[in-house]
């Protein structure tokens, strides 16, 4: 059988040939059923996922609808509370500072009185109206804290910050060129240091010793008028802490108040209520609207996917089938190597152009060519 075989025409090769390319045929036909199916996986993969980003997107959205119309209620209340309390705080700081102003009356009167007596006293004793001030009394009758204060900053200012600032302001301008630049700056600030001193003793002599008596009765008058008004300050301090603002007439902001906290209160129950219904409800209602409209399209790519797979077994087991019989049939005749299309085609070319007659003679010319 297999001499017969080897001496076959080329009609043979053409069957040879014929069942080959279908085997390719068939190979190239799986090879792309592969490949849709590849693509088509892509697709489905892509496909899911566009649709769990809708469905997120989708409550995402309506949730954040929800939220914002009742935040935006919300943030309105909050804003009317703000402003009613606002109101409340301006009125109530006015009931404040006329009630202040009540029971201070008495002292601010008295306070009142003491500087009408105490200028009737200087004018009546020809002492110089500067000599009310509290610079004066700082600076000549010393005795509360704030009046020793500000004696030292006087004195740093005088006798420290003046000269020192004389002295380079001499050094640098007046006498910049001069030889004896230090002796005329020292001297410059001396004189200078001397007026203040003398201005000060004349002061003392001139207007102190002069009038002590006058200075001392408008001491006691000053003494008077700060002791009454650190009354009127702890009076106000203790008015301020006093908690009860039932006395300032303030019951129809307290009710406006809480009328708005109770409005807060059933806006916030009803966005928490609302928020319970979407997670428990609204979201699978959007989620099976989502996939309502779109798995159906999903599906179908399954569904081709499942029949790709079908025809792909076919192939596969036609190819196998179709492989087994070359094999059989051709394969232990004309060997592995000449089961190729392509050397079934050289073999072919060899009878058809007459170097040979046989396939063994297309055989032997093939490998004598070295091929």
């Amino acid at each position: 059988m297999q001499d017969s075989v080897f001496n076959e025409n080329v009609d043979y090769l053409y069957q040879v040939q014929t069942d080959l390319e279908a085997v390719e045929q068939l190979k190239k036909e799986l090879a792309e059923y592969k490949n849709q199916e590849k693509n088509l996986k892509k697709a489905i993969t892509t496909e899911e996922k566009s649709i769990q980003d809708e469905i997120a997107q989708t409550i995402r959205k309506r949730k954040n609808e929800i939220e914002k119309t009742y935040d935006d209620q919300i943030d309105a209340n909050k804003n009317k509370s703000r402003n009613v309390r606002a109101r409340r705080d301006k009125a109530k700081s006015k009931r404040v500072d006329e009630r202040v102003s009540y029971e201070t009356a008495e002292l601010t009167e008295e306070n009142r009185q003491l500087q009408v007596e105490m200028r009737t006293l200087f004018k009546a004793h020809h002492v110089p109206a500067f000599c009310r001030r509290e610079l004066f009394y700082s600076l000549f009758m010393t005795k509360r804290f704030l009046e020793i204060i500000t004696l030292v900053v006087a004195i740093l200012i005088a006798y420290i910050a003046v000269p020192a600032l004389l002295y380079l302001l001499s050094a640098h301008v007046l006498f910049k060129d001069s030889a004896h630049q230090t002796y005329l700056c020292t001297l410059l600030v001396s004189v200078v240091l001397f007026a203040f001193s003398f201005i000060y003793v004349m002061m003392m002599n001139k207007v102190k010793i002069r009038h002590y008596d006058t200075l001392m009765e408008g001491r006691n008058i000053k003494d008077q008028i700060a002791a009454n008004k650190r009354q009127m300050k702890a009076i106000r301090n203790k008015i301020n802490k006093d908690k009860d603002d039932s006395q300032y007439g303030l019951d129809k902001y307290d009710a406006k108040l809480e009328e708005l906290d109770q409005e807060l209160e059933q806006i916030s129950k009803e966005k928490q209520d609302a928020m319970t219904v979407f997670e428990n409800e609204t979201k699978q209602i959007l989620t099976n609207e989502v996939n309502d409209r779109r798995l159906g399209r999903l599906e179908q790519m399954k569904e081709s996917i499942d029949e790709m797979e079908e025809h792909m077994t076919v192939l596969d087991e036609d190819i196998q089938n179709s492989s087994l019989a070359i094999a059989n049939n051709y394969g232990a005749i004309l060997g592995k190597e000449f089961c190729t299309p392509a050397k079934v085609a050289d073999l072919i070319s060899l009878m058809e152009d007459g170097t040979a007659d046989t396939v063994s003679e297309a055989i032997a010319a093939y490998k004598g060519a070295g091929r």
